[in-house]
Parts: structure tokens; C-alpha cells; sequence
């Protein structure tokens, strides 16, 4: 393991190097975003600022249809700053003639045209006076005029209203004390809004709104150069083939290279991240946008940074294997363009206001990164939130290494003859295997657990209504659907050999022994493993209201048709995709231990809920050696199934479920005469499997 690491790592620095030294690379990851950035937002919040004040400080023209008019709109002005306290320097200065100007030509030398209309009312109510403005509102200096106007002519509506009130009660508004009737009559109802929302949380919000979309922009951009150049730049200066030729593995060059990339793309995305945070903080910007002090929640950072990783080495894979196709500098930089277009589109989707970090939106590349950060600015994440986000985003991007890998060890990819790139593709051009490759396999799993992430979320949504009908939607869609003839036709496809893919071989009698062995004991253990998990993680609200959902929701059904959608059904698709084409295709490209632990962690992942992905990820590789051992599945299959329909048969024996201490192993261990056989026949099980012979790697007995 150490020297593959070596060499990786020999080949990270040197490709490193040379990207740090070309200036064009330094320009866009440190000059741009540390000077360039704060330079350009402080700069425009001061010109803002300052051209506010200069246009409502400005001398306005104002035109009205007579004389008395004018006369009558000078008084209304004089009257209203007589009783402003502002400056006068800060005040808008108006120049009130007579006039007839046409609307088209409002705003060039006349600003305004101001209707006025004196009403008389019967004592002790004031004449009512109405005023109609007219403006153009593509002519800011109209615009400004006639928000000044209209604030001047309110405020000189308060003052007639408490002027006539004062009188019609009989004293003089200016001698009466803070809570005079006036004040009382004209304010009935007093309102208070007081927000919940912490100064942190005003500051994450303020931030949320523009720091997601830039840090996920530029950690693709970022890293846009380095795989132009890493790649078609290469093969532009003729060292592509010379580096090909080394003796080195291409996985080696290709890990060297995506990795550089990434370290590029997240480099540029701190800088960024950094630079326009502190801009907006320390630049006072925040505290413009929310109008009230604020704090900068600089405890998320680095959750934003671990969160940013495996999105980084998702798009740097993309972007590797994008470029890998380009011929030259210019074609790769319209390869990238499409690449960027599709990250946008989920991204600003994910901006709108309404969508939430929930349901399908978790598990949505791109878009479930940016919500992610913005809840984590705003402080109203939970971790179950970064757990499904960050797992389902390093599964994306494992898939997309996998996938760069093959593609940039392929001779049509090497010397970029575009006109074979059907050879991609078409099933006439595949060479028949024994087994799928690890990015099939990957590229699979990936591109699955969204479609069967909303597949659930659209049959179950908010309740549980008719839960048996539901039940036997997902079994047929889900289980029946895309984990078992989908992965089938995949095989059929891509002229790949399905019973060695898929290992429909009879076991040895030994594998049978040790899948009944492990089958009826790895229930006890899993709920034990679960009540010692709930000290350190506690079981989710959600967890257990989908649990009590479920126990309703079956009701009165029959034990033999619960046991089929719940234990046979899932049990023979699951093991048909993760430990048939799944730990296949990995076990093309990784060892035994890597390939059956990476087979766990994915089929855990699959299982969304994140109480559940620990132990399910257990049990996948349990299921995974049995599976590797036997070198057939289906040992696999029927531990898998026995272990599903454990406790829904005992649940249904009240006698047996009172002997094994299931009845109050909810508040507490389950009691040794069950624990302690249940250990003892799961460890025999795995004895039995350890002690069957394998002839030769899978993978490698062709």
C-alpha cells in the first residue's frame, strides 16, 4: 500500500509544481479573490452609499399646472423641513414652476409634474388634499424626486392630522406631554416584532444569500485551468503520450492529476471563501443587508471547508475526464462550458427561496451543497443533513474518479480520435468480459441512489396511508426495477458475462451452513449494536415515528405477505445489485478487504436513513464476505433474508417474542440467554466462511 501512495504522491507534487508556477493559475486563485474581490464590493457599497446621498441632496425640478399650486407646494415643503431636524445640506433642494411638460419628457430638464386638489371637509376635519405625481421610473433622478416628494407630502399629512386633532380636543399639540390623547387616538395599536434569529444567525443569513453560489462557482472554475492543462494541454505540447509510457500505472497518473486538480479547485474556493466573507463583514455589508448587527459565524467554516471536499474532487474528476476528450487548449474550454451550465442550473435552482434541504433536494448534486451551506451559515442545520450530503456527494465523486480513470486509460481517449468516440457506446463495439469495471459499478450505484432516493420520498411522501399498497409500489419499482433487471439489462448491454457477474453458482455446503448460522444470529446483534449507538447518536424523532407508522400501517396483514415485501423481495434484488454487480465491479480494480468494505458503505448509504447506515453498512460486509467466500450469492441472499424477517416472525409469536426478552428490549439489553448464543452462533458462522477455500481472487479466475 506504501508504494502506490509514493508514487501517487510523486506524481501529486510534480504536476502540483508546475500548475503553482505558470502566473496565469496564481492570478486566478490568489490575486483575484484576496484583492480583486474586497477591492471591487468595498469599493461599490462606498459609490453606492455616496451616490444615494448625492442624489437626495440634489436640486430637483418640479412643475405644477398654475400658481397657486406652486405657492401651495413651497408652503407644504417649507412647512416639513421647518419641523426636520436634518441638516440641510442632506436635504433635496426643489425648484417649483409652472409648466406643461409631456410625460415622454419628464426627467431630462423637469423631473416631476405634481397635480394638486384642495377638497374642503366639514370642520373640525382639515381640507383633504390630494396629489397625483407623475415620473419616469427609468430616469433615476425622477425616480430619487419623487421618492423625496412623496415622503415630504406624508409627513406633511401627519402634521395636519395631529394639528386638527390637537384642536378638535381643545389644547395645543406642541404643549402636550409623550402620551397625550392625540398620540393615543392617532395610534390605537401598538406593534412589536422582536426576532428570534441570533446576531449569528442574521450574519450566516446575510452571508447564505451570496457566499454558496460563489463558493461552489469557484471551486469548479478554479479548477477548470489546471484540467485544460493537465490534460488536452498536454497532449497540445506532445508530453501526453511520453508521460503514458512511463512505468507507472494509469490509475497512478490519472490519481496524481484529479487530485492536483482538486487541491487547485479547493485552494481557490478558500480564498474566495475567505475573501469575500471578510469583505462582507468587515466592509459593513451584512449589516446593510439585514438592517441590524450582526455577527460573522466563523465556528462553520470549517464544516463548510470538510463539506466542500468531496464536492471538489467530484468536479475535478468531471472536469478530467471532460478535458481528456479535447484535442487542444481552445477545444477543452468548450468541453467545460456544458460542465459549468449543468453545475449552474441545480445551483441557482437551489437558491430560491421556498426550496428547502429536504426529501430529494439532499441527495440533488450541486443543489444539496448549496443548500447545505447556506443552512450552515444560518445555523439551522442538523447533522443528519451533513451526514446524507456529504456520503451522497462522496459517492457521486467516487463514481466520477472511477469513471476518469477508465476514460483516460483508453486508447480512444488517449490519442483523441473523436471519430471513434462511438466506440464509447455502442454495444457492437464492447469486448466481452467476465466482469463489469469498478466505474461501471460505480458509475451505477451513483447515478441509482438519487432516482431511488426520490422513488421512496414520491411513494411514501408524508404519510404512511395505505402502507401495504406503497409497499408493494416500491418492492415492484425500487427492489424488482432498478436494482435487479436494471443492473441485468446493464450486464446483457455492455457484453458482460452474468452468471460470473452476478456469481449464480451452487455453493459449497459449508456456505450454506455458515449463511443459516449468521442468518439467525445478526438480528440479536444488530439490535444490540443499535441500542449501544442510540448513547452516542439518539434514535431521530423521524426514526421513530416511521417505525410506529410502519407497525400501524401493516395492521392485520399476513405474516407470509409481509415476509415477502419486507424480508424475500428486498433481500434478492439488494444482493443481486451490491453484491452481485457492485462488489463484481469493484473487485475488478481493488483487493479483497478494500472492494468488500467500500461494497458495505455503499449498500449502508443506500438505506437513508441515517440511523440505520452504520449497521446496514456492517452488514453489507458481512454479506460481502459471505458472498466473496462462497463465490456465490446465494449465501448472500438467504443470511440477507433471514435477518429481515427475524424479528417481523417473532413479533408475530407473542410466546417466543416474550421468552427472547423482545417484549422490553426496547428500554434495555436484550437478556444474555439471547445475546450470548446469538454471538456465539454469528462467530461460527463467520468461521465456517473464513474456512472455505478460494481457488483465486474474484476477479481475477479468468
Amino acid at each position: 500500500m506504501t508504494r502506490p501512495l509514493t508514487r501517487i504522491g510523486a506524481i501529486y507534487r510534480k504536476e502540483l509544481i508546475d500548475i503553482l508556477r505558470d502566473r496565469r493559475t496564481l492570478m486566478a486563485m490568489i490575486v483575484i479573490p484576496v484583492v480583486l474581490y474586497p477591492l471591487l464590493m468595498l469599493a461599490f457599497l462606498r459609490a453606492a452609499e455616496s451616490e444615494h446621498a448625492r442624489l437626495k441632496a440634489e436640486r430637483f425640478t418640479v412643475e405644477v399646472d398654475s400658481e397657486p399650486a406652486a405657492a401651495d407646494l413651497r408652503d407644504i415643503i417649507d412647512a416639513v423641513y421647518a419641523a426636520d431636524p436634518e441638516p440641510p445640506e442632506f436635504r433635496a433642494t426643489w425648484n417649483v414652476v409652472v409648466g406643461q411638460t409631456p410625460p415622454g419628457r419628464l426627467g431630462d430638464e423637469v423631473h416631476l409634474h405634481v397635480t394638486l386638489a384642495w377638497t374642503p371637509k366639514p370642520a373640525p376635519a382639515p381640507a383633504h388634499l390630494s396629489a397625483e405625481i407623475a415620473y419616469t421610473e427609468i430616469d433615476v433622478h425622477s425616480r430619487t424626486a419623487m421618492k423625496e416628494l412623496s415622503d415630504i407630502l406624508n409627513q406633511f399629512g401627519a402634521m395636519r392630522t395631529r394639528e386638527a386633532l390637537g384642536d378638535f380636543l381643545g389644547k395645543r399639540v406642541a404643549t402636550l406631554p409623550e402620551d397625550d390623547p392625540v398620540s393615543l387616538i392617532l395610534n390605537p395599536v401598538e406593534v412589536k416584532t422582536v426576532s428570534a434569529a441570533t446576531e449569528g444567525q442574521r450574519g450566516g443569513w446575510a452571508l447564505g444569500q451570496i457566499i454558496p453560489i460563489i463558493l461552489v462557482l469557484m471551486t469548479i472554475t478554479g479548477a477548470i485551468y489546471p484540467a485544460i492543462d493537465l490534460t488536452a494541454g498536454e497532449r497540445e505540447r506532445g508530453t501526453l503520450e511520453t508521460l503514458m509510457a512511463a512505468p507507472v500505472p494509469v490509475i497512478y497518473l490519472i490519481m496524481g492529476k484529479f487530485l492536483v486538480v482538486a487541491t487547485v479547485g479547493m485552494i481557490t474556493a478558500l480564498l474566495n471563501l475567505g475573501s469575500v466573507a471578510a469583505t462582507m463583514h468587515f466592509g459593513g455589508i451584512t449589516q446593510i443587508l439585514t438592517e441590524q448587527a450582526v455577527t460573522f459565524p466563523l465556528h462553520v467554516l470549517p464544516i463548510i471547508l470538510v463539506c466542500m471536499v468531496p464536492f471538489a474532487l467530484l468536479f475535478s474528476a468531471i472536469l478530467v475526464a471532460v478535458c481528456s476528450f479535447a484535442r487542444t487548449f481552445k477545444e477543452a474550454q468548450n468541453y467545460v462550458m456544458p460542465v459549468i451550465i449543468g453545475a449552474m442550473i441545480p445551483a441557482f435552482g437551489a437558491l430560491l427561496p421556498s426550496v428547502e434541504l429536504k426529501g430529494i433536494m439532499l441527495v440533488v448534486p450541486v443543489g444539496n451543497m448549496v443548500l447545505l451551506t447556506r443552512e450552515l451559515f444560518q445555523q439551522t442545520f442538523t447533522w443528519s443533513q451533513v451526514a446524507v450530503v456529504l456520503l451522497s456527494t462522496t459517492l457521486y465523486a467516487a463514481a466520477a474518479v472511477a469513471v476518469a480513470t477508465r476514460l483516460f486509460g483508453q486508447e480512444v481517449v488517449l490519442f483523441a480520435d473523436a471519430g471513434s468516440y462511438k466506440t464509447l457506446l455502442q454495444r457492437r463495439y464492447f469486448r466481452p468480459t467476465y466482469r463489469p469495471s469498478a466505474s461501471q459499478a460505480l458509475l451505477a450505484a451513483a447515478l441509482l441512489f438519487p432516482v431511488s432516493f426520490y422513488l421512496q420520498s414520491l411513494i411514501f411522501g408524508a404519510s404512511l396511508e395505505d402502507f401495504l399498497r406503497k409497499l408493494g409500489m416500491l418492492a415492484a419499482l425500487q427492489f424488482v426495477g432498478l436494482l435487479l433487471l436494471l443492473p441485468v439489462l446493464l450486464t446483457l448491454y455492455f457484453r458482460i458475462d452474468v452468471a460470473d457477474t452476478f456469481r449464480l453458482t451452487l455453493p459449497p455446503a459449508r456456505a450454506w451452513l455458515a449463511a443459516l448460522l449468521i442468518g439467525a444470529s445478526s438480528w440479536a446483534l444488530a439490535h444490540e449494536f443499535l441500542r449501544l449507538q442510540s448513547y452516542v447518536l439518539p434514535v431521530s424523532e423521524t426514526m421513530k415515528r416511521f417505525s410506529e407508522q410502519i407497525e400501524a400501517g401493516l395492521g392485520d396483514t399476513s405474516l407470509w405477505l409481509i415476509v415477502l415485501l419486507m424480508a424475500v423481495v428486498p433481500a434478492i434484488c439488494e444482493e443481486f445489485f451490491f453484491r452481485g454487480f457492485v462488489l463484481s465491479g469493484l473487485s475488478s480494480s481493488l483487493r479483497k478487504w478494500p472492494a468488500i468494505l467500500a461494497t458495505g458503505v455503499i449498500f449502508g448509504v443506500y438505506h437513508f436513513m441515517i440511523d440505520r447506515i452504520p449497521v446496514t453498512a456492517l452488514l453489507g460486509m458481512m454479506l460481502a464476505y459471505l458472498c466473496w467466500q462462497a463465490r456465490s450469492i446465494f449465501p448472500a441472499i438467504l443470511a440477507h433474508m433471514m435477518h429481515n424477517a427475524a424479528l417481523m416472525v417473532i413479533g408475530n409469536l407473542p410466546r417466543l417474542a416474550d421468552w427472547l426478552g423482545l417484549s422490553s428490549a426496547a428500554e434495555g439489553p436484550l437478556p444474555a440467554r439471547v445475546l450470548i448464543p446469538a454471538a456465539v452462533l454469528f462467530t461460527a458462522g463467520l468461521a465456517i466462511a473464513a474456512s472455505i477455500r478460494v481457488r483465486a481472487r474474484i476477479g481475477g479466475d479468468h
